[in-house]
């Protein structure tokens, strides 16, 4: 349920409080993901496919993109573990004018997470290898940046962002009824050549600062309530050792709540995105903030309920809502973009094949629609989505 960041739970006594390890989209670029300390390595294989349809009075585009994530987890003693994330990923983009294709590997991700004092404290690093698919052109970059706009729910983002390193601390206590916590991380990015123009981009560093807070509801381990909320701060993104962009601030504020009902397994998630203005190039070639925010707001619903059907079988209903505003550009400006409106649901099937071994298999229908920037008309859009994943225990 989430994009760029995934959620790091305690565990041992019980601090499994949502803090948040950034930057970090082990496979899926949700956020739902735990760290479980003392549990055995693990493989896990996946199969994305989203398929868009968008249309218009004058306009129709077909847009695909396939993943094939891989990751995994191997124990480095009781308080101690390796996690690893790779892809392999392909996309199209088709209409009557036109035909786009990209495909490769992305960048892999390795990282280690190690908990202190009584397990209160978790401090984790990482590094991003420079595996994935870079120095792209005109045509593929212009794909990319419709693969990347979160209004699409795309399951790879982007290929191939060069060398990075990123490191963090994260802190849970408990209080009375409630679990809280906090941490902070930091992330550099190294200069890579994303176009075929050979021109070195540097992303800028990041500052994360996350808060979060838990308390149980019921009596079982099951009821439960989090909130979180994740501050992010970038310095400039540099072009040939120059300043040309920025990123503004952003803030990811959530509430997600979990709740068994009879047979049934309940979960469902409500999050708001603010992003501040960007700044860019002005006149005498120094950052300036731009006019208007050039990214709107989100805010994203999802709901999810899993029931054990029978043996080793369990069945899962779905359903998901993301609601992007416009930006604040006027709408006869490049740089407006009309935001889009989302409805995704869907169901799956979980098995259990052995002890050591687990798949699952998922399908999801979404229909909205958006206003593309450039474009004055609003697109109609129909999606639909499959999904396989296996994990196996070593």
């Amino acid at each position: 349920m989430n994009h760029k960041y995934r959620q790091a739970p305690f565990s041992n006594i019980r601090l499994h409080i949502a803090l948040v390890l950034l930057c970090w989209c082990w496979g899926t670029g949700s956020g739902a993901a735990q760290v479980v300390y003392n549990d055995p390595a693990r493989i896990n294989q996946s199969f994305v496919y989203l398929h868009w349809n968008l249309a218009g009075d004058t306009t129709e585009v077909s847009i695909s993109q396939w993943a094939f994530p891989v990751s995994g987890m191997v124990p480095l003693g009781d308080d101690t573990e390796l996690r690893y994330y790779t892809a392999l990923s392909g996309a199209d983009a088709s209409s009557d004018l036109f035909n786009r294709d990209l495909s490769g590997m992305t960048d892999t991700r390795v990282h280690v997470a190690r908990t202190l004092l009584e397990d209160q404290v978790l401090v984790a690093a990482g590094i991003n290898l420079p595996t994935g698919h870079a120095k792209l052109g005109g045509d593929q970059l212009e794909l990319l940046r419709v693969l990347s706009a979160e209004k699409y729910n795309f399951p790879v983002k982007t290929y191939g962002e060069g060398l990075g390193l990123y490191s963090e601390i994260l802190g849970a206590t408990e209080t009375g009824k409630w679990i809280v916590g906090g941490g902070a991380g930091f992330y550099y990015s190294g200069s890579y050549q994303p176009a075929d123009d050979d021109v070195s981009y540097q992303s800028g560093p990041r500052l994360y600062l996350t808060g979060s807070a838990e308390i149980n509801t019921g009596e079982n381990n099951i009821d439960r309530v989090k909130f979180g909320a994740v501050l992010v701060l970038a310095l400039a993104d540099q072009a040939g050792n120059r300043d040309v962009f920025r990123d503004g601030i952003l803030f990811d504020l959530s509430a997600t709540g979990t709740r068994r009902l009879g047979q049934w397994t309940t979960q469902a998630q409500a999050r708001l995105i603010m992003r501040g203005k960007d700044q860019r190039l002005a006149q005498g070639g120094n950052l300036a903030a731009e006019s208007y925010v050039s990214t709107g707001s989100e805010f994203r619903f999802a709901a999810e309920a899993h029931h054990h059907l029978s043996g080793r079988w369990y069945g899962n209903l779905d359903f998901s809502a993301k609601v992007v505003t416009a930006n604040g550009y006027p709408q006869d400006d490049l740089l407006h973009d009309g935001g889009a409106t989302l409805i995704g649901f869907g169901g799956g099937i979980n098995a259990r094949l052995s002890a050591a071994a687990s798949a699952a298999f998922g399908l999801r229908k979404w229909f909205g629609n958006a206003a593309e920037s450039g474009l004055t008309e609003v697109l109609d859009l129909q999606g639909w989505e499959i999904s396989q994943h296996i994990t196996v225990l070593f």
